[in-house]
């Protein structure tokens, strides 16, 4: 087997509440094997997001260790540490930060230009990107043009377009109707089925269903790894 492309070692995360430090997080374990889809559950406040967080590098674990395809994130800083991310991490939350003035299109293509691509490079992989969450004939729609489902699917293809390997989801699918949530669901587990990977946070046991594992986290720490037969 290939080496993880996630891995947290002993991660920690505290934080400052009426002078006194309280744990939000750990210490937790966790691998992430390419080509997996893993949810994670739990009651509010259980340390969810503060694990999306550390995993992808917006925040710093106070103890431990996160490794992304092999490179230990807590010894980077400034421009290593953001150019790690736009190149191997997408993110995709509830609320899915689409920019408004851009198209489908553009909104897609935007980590690409981030990371200095021209737009006739960047086009073409962007499209391909819409296209594999059927939203290619939609490219030049705006978000207000979208349907819900549709916006969180842009959002899918942002966060996986061109080389990047890793997604993390942040309740995805919390606005959305059942069928649209399903729908979004469906086109995550097809990335993991091609060789990308995909980290969800979700309260509803339907998606969570899609993946090969699901961890749940109880204040802080996993209680317990239930793993799925998906018969792979």
């Amino acid at each position: 087997m290939s080496a993880p492309i996630l891995q947290l070692v002993a991660v920690e995360r505290h934080f400052e509440s009426a002078g006194q430090r309280l744990r939000a997080l750990g210490p937790v374990d966790l691998e992430l094997q390419r080509g997996e889809f893993v949810a994670i559950m739990g009651p509010s406040g259980a340390g969810k997001s503060t694990l999306l967080g550390l995993a992808g590098a917006l925040e710093h674990p106070d103890g431990g260790a996160v490794f992304l395809d092999g490179q230990n994130l807590v010894a980077l800083r400034g421009e290593q540490l953001a150019a790690l991310r736009r190149r191997h991490v997408g993110y995709v939350f509830q609320d899915l930060n689409l920019v408004d003035g851009l198209t489908a299109l553009e909104n897609t293509r935007l980590p690409l230009e981030l990371d200095g691509a021209v737009r006739r490079d960047a086009d073409p992989i962007a499209l391909a990107a819409l296209e594999r969450v059927g939203l290619a004939a939609l490219a030049h729609r705006f978000p207000a043009e979208l349907s819900g489902g549709e916006r969180q699917r842009v959002a899918i293809a942002r966060a996986f377009v061109g080389p990047r390997e890793l997604l993390l989801a942040d309740e995805p699918t919390g606005a959305l109707d059942s069928l649209s949530g399903e729908t979004v669901m469906r086109h995550l587990r097809a990335a993991c089925d091609s060789g990308k990977s995909a980290l969800l946070v979700t309260h509803d046991a339907r998606h969570a269903a899609w993946a090969d594992r699901v961890l749940h986290l109880v204040d802080g720490r996993f209680a317990l790894d239930a793993e799925r037969i998906r018969g792979r």
